[in-house]
This record gives structure tokens, sequence and C-alpha cells, in this order.
């Protein structure tokens, strides 16, 4: 199946969950942990950074879909992913969260991330929390076990337990898909490689390439047979090439459901020696004409007869970005998940589709699509 046939449409997702601290800040007085803080309509909010949020997710993305991390290089003291070794087919993180190149006297080479993420704001306002510790089961056994003199490290902590709000908006039309204007390339049929140079220096080898009719088909070993991971396009221009590496519709489709799957069910998170949880307590998915995340300045929660619930997804839903189901024009294609502790009213629920039936009408069904959560190719 070629990507030109994968009509995925664009995601957007908001998620409401309850943390604790899970972003540090640089001490305080020596000895004072502190936390990300901003003021959010004249109150100290608490919130967790884009980094760390993209940092979680591909942890759990690496644990749960065997996604490898990309190979790092240096360019002076800038770190920086290694294009030369690795490319969106290869990579599903420099696929999904995007990299910059830098080159010598050239313009750097830059893809921009294709999953959008947004802090993750708290949801109550932070009250100056702080609790003391030290190291007493150390202490206890260097004085009892060893005859150590050794004296307490206290230390101090700020603490900020919450509900908070985060989002992820997926550009279906962009993962999946890069170029590169390079200088020159060369094919190497009895290597089954492609080599691509770029600013007369950065050179770039791409196996397992099979050339037909002018398209170069880039393959995986998967179960002892090949497997297509995509195509790369040449386009040859007055002094250089525009090279397109286009990702398979099967591996395009199998990185967007390993994407929600982690958020749906939870980000392996820890942060300052503590696991933490961002498992949704609320989940609310839609389908969008605009990757841009709607459905965030909208949702809050208010609490009603001691129970907290969810507002704004009306508000939401008048969204024009928000894609009607081609089936039935006054559905909006959603879905909503809540729980007995942070509910949303019954009828507005209703609105939403099925999980399953809701990836169907996105196009992320694929009758070739296999369910294993394996590591889908070497690198």
């Amino acid at each position: 199946m070629q990507n030109n046939e994968c009509k995925i449409k664009n995601i957007t997702v908001t998620i409401i969950f309850d943390g604790s601290a899970l972003n540090r800040d640089e001490k305080i007085g020596g000895n004072i942990l502190s936390i990300k803080k901003l003021n959010v309509n004249g109150e100290v909010r608490s919130f967790i950074s884009k980094p760390a949020i993209r940092h979680y997710l591909f942890q759990t993305l690496h644990k749960d879909s065997g996604w490898k991390e990309a190979g790092i290089t240096t360019h002076g003291k800038v770190l920086q992913f290694d294009i030369t070794q690795y490319d969106i087919l290869t990579s599903e993180e420099l696929d999904a969260f995007g990299y910059m190149y830098t080159i010598s006297e050239q313009a750097s080479i830059t893809r921009k991330s294709p999953l959008g993420i947004t802090k993750a704001i708290s949801l109550f306002p932070y009250e100056t929390d702080m609790a003391f510790y030290a190291n007493h089961d150390l202490l206890r056994r260097a004085q009892q076990n060893q005859g150590l003199k050794v004296t307490p490290d206290p230390y101090n902590k700020e603490e900020h337990t919450s509900l908070y709000k985060l989002s992820f908006t997926i550009d279906s039309d962009m993962l999946g898909k890069d170029t590169w204007i390079i200088e020159k390339l060369e094919y190497k049929p009895n290597d089954a490689e492609l080599e691509l140079t770029i600013a007369g220096e950065v050179k770039k080898l791409v196996k397992n390439v099979v050339k037909t009719n002018g398209l170069y088909k880039v393959q995986a070993d998967r179960d002892e047979k090949k497997a297509e991971l995509g195509n790369i396009h040449i386009v040859e221009l007055n002094d250089s090439f525009k090279v397109t590496f286009e990702l398979s519709c099967e591996e395009k489709i199998k990185r967007i459901q390993a994407i929600l799957k982690a958020i749906k069910n939870g980000l392996c998170a820890q942060s300052g020696g503590e696991a933490n949880t961002i498992v949704p307590l609320f989940f609310m998915a839609a389908a969008v004409k605009v990757p841009s995340p709607v459905l965030h300045p909208y949702l809050d929660i208010s609490k009603k007869d001691g129970q907290w619930e969810v507002i704004g997804v009306n508000d939401a839903l008048r969204n024009e970005w928000i894609e009607k189901d081609e089936n039935h024009k006054n559905q909006p294609l959603i879905y909503i998940q809540d729980c007995e502790r942070l509910k949303v009213d019954a009828s507005i629920k209703a609105l939403g589709i099925d999980w399953e039936a809701f990836k169907e009408k996105i196009g992320l069904k694929c009758n070739n699509l296999s369910n294993s959560n394996q590591p889908q190719h070497d690198q």
C-alpha cells in the first residue's frame, strides 16, 4: 500500500491526569529543590514542560512498541541527531519528534515535529507546599554497620499534587514525509545502497534500496521476508536534487497507533526518584481539519455536589476544525473517555463514538496491519 493511498485525518487529543511535582527546576538557596511554575490569571500553577513530556512519551514508545533511540553526533558543542545514519524511514523518533542538523557555514536541515505537545499545566494553584527530607537510611547504615562518622544531608522539596491538562496534536500529512535538498547522489545496485551528499561533506547512506521504474524502494527485514518501509523520490533540479522520503502506509498507521496507545494508557514518567502517573482520568480525541490543539483552551474541571466533572466539551465542539462523520453529518468525529473520579455529562459523552470505530473512521485501519507490539525493524 503506497503512502498516497493513506488517507489519515489529523488528530488532536486532550487529557487530564493526576500528577505530583513531575518536573523539577533549579535549586533555591543550595538545598531546596524547586518545581517549574508560572502565573495563570494571578494564580501560581506548576507545570511540566514540553521537553519533559516528549521524553516521557518517547520512553513509553521505546518500552511498548520497540521504538529505538536515534544516534547522536556533535557539531562543535552542539548535540544533534545523526541524520547521516538515520532518517524518518529507519527512525520513528526522527519521524514523529523532528530534528535539526547543523552543517558548517550552511543552513541547518530542520524537520518540524509532526507531533505537537503543549505544556501540562496544573488545574489547581500551587500553595507553596514544601517537605523536608534527609538520607536517614544511608546515615544509619554508615554509622551502625561501618562506624563512619557522618552527619545527615537534609534538603527540602517543593511539592504539588494536582490535576493537569495536556494536549497532543498529530499532523498526519507531515508524519511519514521528509524532504532534503542535496548536491549529489549515487545508487549502488550491487550493494542495494543509495548515497546522498549534502553540503559537500555530509554523506547519508540508505541501505536495502531497490530501484524500480525510477523509484527507490526502501525495505527492511521482518520475519525473514522483505517488508517495505517506504519510498525515496528523486527530482533533479538545476544543480542539486530534491529528495523526498515517504513512509509506507502500513508503517505510518503503526506509528500513529503506537502514539495514541501510549497517550491513552499512560506515560512512563519518573522525576526526582518518584514514579508518577501521567495516566488519563479524562481522554478526548478528535479528528481535525487543521492540526491544532483546538480542545485544549475550552476544557476545564468543576466541582458539583462533591463530584469533579469536566466542563467545556460543548464549547469545544463548536470549533469548525473538528471533522464530521461522512455518514452522519451532525456527528463530530470524537472519542470521549472519563472515569468515576472525573466524569463527563452523559449526554455529552454520548456524542462520541467507540474507540475502535473512531480509529477506523480517521483512517487507522489496514487489512495488512499486524497487531504485534514487537519492534518493527532493525535500524
